[in-house]
């Protein structure tokens, strides 16, 4: 039973009697509490601190604290004026054959209250109907005390709760955050302030766990992290992780997996069990022929031919529950660069070890990242090496027919138009290719949201006109069509020299089939580039020939 739940039961056996209120408005430390009575201080304005039985606590506006017969109470008012009510009561329990005796409440000095204005306006009306010379006015002032009494505590105990529940969240955090060093129960119960017995006792019944088997969890899952990207020795990952030796470890992990971590390494190469939570990573995996057990699939990366086989677990976010029911053997993610693990990623690590591909990091990377994790790495250097061949080839052969133009990559979206910079498509374009890039270009690094009037600034030669946020549905489709017609009947677009010179090429069609950074992608654009610029260079030797 929980602190809250034996107060409640305290609270329900006792009787409680009104015997006197007091209103304070005094710049005086002076107080005498009545040791035969218990009593409640509820301070509206006060600055300063008060002891009670040697425990101090800060003494301001909107405090409330219960004194206990016999309590040593010491008031130590600061500002020139503290405005409090001193309310002096009776709790009583049964002692048999009608009698009743003192009782002795375990509660808290401090209590809490959600409405303190609410208890005030409560309290001068007691005041009033305690003063009055009606005897049932008198009887009424003693209900509306047992009533304070209820809100009061019902308010303190459901604080107590929250703070019981915060507390075990810190020590959570403080785990998943500094796992790799010496943690006791002991160290985790004094961040709480609780004993380290009823901290385990309300850990369990929050997490349904120890806090040593959460631990060992936590370190469990980092360890199948470095088990499957670092390379490290076991002894290394071991006390990295937060264990003393690698037998121990090793006892730790079969315990926890079922497997040894040699095996474990093992089974994660050549199970194939992987998950993939977004299109950059599913595109990675299938530049090296595997077809992930699950991911996300909608239309806005249309690859789902090359999908037949996999789990559906989500169309633009995962679905927790699909995924649970999954049971990859690994979870393959991208995001920002974080110290700490964001929630997500947290929830993801606990249904298989999650491998987050920092966005910050080249596509190359990623995919080496990758393909050392499943035991591809010769299939991943020989994709690169006949893709850096491919570009190689294309940007000589188109290098001849386009010289110094500079191309500007437009991305168009459901009345939104943005520049792409040196990423994704860039990479490609401007990169592998070699293609020169307009003016201002430099500067955006990923995507920059522009008006129509902005285009005239970067005087390209030359536009590709593709998808900016697209969702896949055909709502998008219609609508990036219907944005797209509206440039062609605006004079301001059609005051740009690629659009005077017909230079304008259509990609807005394949929703982000060439936008995600993947080598899949980059592969597939790198053949529409090749194609559409010698169809373009074809057409105008033919308009030459027939002139």
């Amino acid at each position: 039973m929980d602190n809250g739940s034996h107060l409640s039961m305290q609270l329900a056996a006792c009787q409680f009697r009104l015997e006197d209120i007091q209103h304070v408005n005094s710049n005086e430390s002076i107080f005498q509490h009545d040791h035969s009575l218990y009593g409640m201080l509820l301070f509206k304005e006060a600055e300063g601190s008060i002891v009670i039985d040697g425990r101090s606590y800060s003494l301001q506006r909107q405090k409330i604290f219960i004194v206990s017969p016999g309590t040593y109470v010491k008031l130590f008012i600061q500002n020139e004026q503290a405005d409090y009510y001193y309310i002096r009561f009776y709790a009583l329990r049964p002692a048999g054959r009608g009698h009743f005796v003192l009782a002795e409440l375990k509660c808290p000095d401090e209590l809490f209250a959600s409405h303190f204005q609410f208890l005030i306006d409560m309290v001068q009306k007691m005041e009033t109907k305690h003063r009055g010379d009606n005897s049932w006015d008198a009887m009424k002032a003693n209900i509306m005390f047992q009533e304070m009494i209820i809100t009061l505590f019902k308010d303190t105990i459901q604080e107590e709760k929250s703070d019981l529940q915060q507390a075990i969240r810190l020590t959570l955090d403080y785990m998943e955050q500094y796992y790799p060093l010496n943690i006791t129960r002991e160290k985790l119960a004094e961040m709480t302030g609780l004993s380290a017995d009823y901290f385990s006792r309300a850990f369990k019944k929050q997490v349904k766990k120890s806090p040593m088997k959460v631990l060992t969890e936590i370190r469990i899952n980092q360890a199948k992290q470095l088990l499957v990207q670092s390379g490290e020795s076991f002894r290394s990952i071991a006390q990295s992780v937060g264990f003393s030796d690698e037998f121990y470890f090793s006892r730790k992990f079969k315990a926890e997996t079922g497997c040894s971590p040699m095996n474990y390494v093992k089974k994660i190469k050549y199970s194939g069990k992987i998950a993939s939570l977004n299109h950059q990573t599913t595109g990675h995996l299938i530049a090296l022929d595997i077809e992930p057990y699950a991911a996300i699939i909608n239309n806005a990366y249309p690859i789902t031919t090359r999908l037949r086989n996999t789990i559906a677990v989500g169309h633009f976010n995962p679905d927790l529950e699909r995924l649970m029911t999954a049971k990859p053997d690994l979870i393959v993610a991208s995001g920002s660069r974080q110290v700490e693990k964001s929630p997500k990623e947290r929830i993801f690590n606990q249904i298989a070890p999650t491998i987050t591909l920092h966005f910050s990091k080249d596509w190359r990377v990623h995919f080496q990242t990758i393909a050392k994790i499943v035991g591809k790495e010769k299939e991943a250097n020989d994709w690169l090496e006949r893709y850096d061949w491919k570009a190689d080839t294309i940007r000589k052969q188109i290098k001849s027919k386009i010289g110094d133009e500079t191309f500007l990559i437009v991305g168009i979206g459901e009345g939104k138009m943005c520049v792409y910079g040196l990423r994704n498509m860039g990479s490609v374009l401007y990169g592998d290719l070699g293609l020169a890039a307009p003016k201002g270009v430099s500067g955006i690094a990923h995507y920059k949201e522009i008006l129509l009037e902005d285009l005239l600034e970067f005087e390209a030669d030359r536009i590709l006109l593709t998808s900016y946020r697209h969702d896949g549905t055909a709502h998008m489709d219609q609508a990036i069509r219907n944005e797209v017609c509206a440039l062609y009947a605006n004079k301001q677009w059609h005051a740009l020299k690629a659009v005077r010179n017909k230079k304008v090429y259509f990609m807005y069609d394949s929703q982000h089939l060439y936008t995600s950074y993947n080598p899949l992608s980059h592969d597939l654009f790198l053949d529409k580039m090749h194609q559409l610029l010698m169809a373009d260079a074809a057409a105008e030797r033919s308009v030459l020939s027939k002139k």
